[in-house]
């Protein structure tokens, strides 16, 4: 039996899935139209079109850099959709492409290493988005979080390769909650002391010298209404801002933004009407700004521990 044959069928694909025994993640697949991407094994393995216009792109391509995303067919069941194509992402040692099938050889986007800024990486359950932020353009990329760690090894070599020279920083932590008073980091929340200690993919330098900022946090599941919160920190080399994705209203807001800016990159970082704005630059000249909804207490967090090592606009 086909996907096409599940998502058309009137019995619904939950039971059918459940009959045929498949997973939820099937089930998510047909919903999201993100199947999960892996890893090749052979060049066989790899759309020859794609292979021979990335090769162009990326330099040398290396098979474990390289992930297949499968296209979903022609619609997904909900909505009407149309499906995305089959992709394949090369991390080379240039720059990152993304091949896109269509109906020639398909077509390729390219970020080089020395024109990309910041990475935003976000996660929400099943969802992920990878968007890589550069001079004058922008790569992005949506798969299926199963495979988050085929994703993970790419994206912090990828992090390595532009982080720059290491700059001073000295041990700092500062919280401030709603009474809007420094609280101790023994008091976080699992999700965010989870993510500051656990998670592999929040910094690639050592923490020892960090300066921490948290923002109003609050356990999973409890009802906090206002704008995306979370944490930052600043390392040697990296700005990285760990926060609640944002445009999400719904309780509890599941998922984590990850923001990263090698420092040698930030102009200066500010804050006004909601949103926290970082002004990039690249070989002295002025680059493109993030912007994101933010927690002001998190931005005034950020401003007490980080102090003179960021400048602020």
């Amino acid at each position: 039996m086909t996907n096409n044959h599940l998502a058309s069928s009137a019995s619904g694909p939950a039971r059918l899935l459940k009959r045929l025994g498949r997973s939820d993640v099937d089930l998510f697949d047909l919903k999201q139209g993100t199947p999960l991407p892996w890893r090749p094994t052979s060049r066989d393995d790899v759309p020859a079109a794609a292979w021979a216009q990335l090769e162009k792109s990326c330099d040398s391509l290396e098979l474990e850099r390289l992930l297949l995303i499968p296209g979903t067919g022609k619609r997904t069941w909900i909505g009407g959709r149309l499906a995305m194509r089959t992709r394949v992402l090369a991390f080379g040692t240039t720059g990152v492409g993304e091949w896109t099938e269509n109906d020639g050889v398909g077509a390729v986007e390219f970020m080089p290493v020395d024109d990309l800024l910041a990475i935003d990486d976000r996660v929400i359950l099943l969802r992920g988005r990878l968007a890589l932020i550069g001079r004058t353009r922008r790569l992005e990329t949506h798969y299926n979080t199963v495979a988050r760690a085929l994703f993970l090894e790419n994206v912090l070599r990828l992090r390595q390769m532009i982080a720059g020279p290491r700059l001073a920083t000295e041990r700092n932590f500062v919280w401030l909650g709603m009474d809007v008073e420094p609280r101790p980091a023994s008091e976080l929340p699992y999700k965010w002391a989870n993510l500051l200690l656990e998670r592999t993919d929040l910094r690639i330098d050592s923490p020892e010298a960090e300066m921490v900022a948290v923002g109003d946090v609050v356990e999973l599941g409890a009802r906090r209404k206002g704008p995306a919160t979370g944490l930052a920190l600043l390392g040697p080399r990296e700005l990285v801002i760990a926060a609640e994705p944002p445009n999400r209203a719904d309780d509890p807001r599941h998922g984590v933004d990850l923001t990263v800016v090698p420092r040698r990159h930030i102009r200066d970082v500010g804050w006004s009407r909601g949103s926290l704005t970082i002004r990039l630059v690249a070989d002295g000249a002025s680059g493109p700004s993030i912007s994101r909804p933010l927690d002001e207490r998190l931005f005034e967090a950020m401003r007490q521990s980080f102090g003179d090592a960021v400048a602020w606009a």
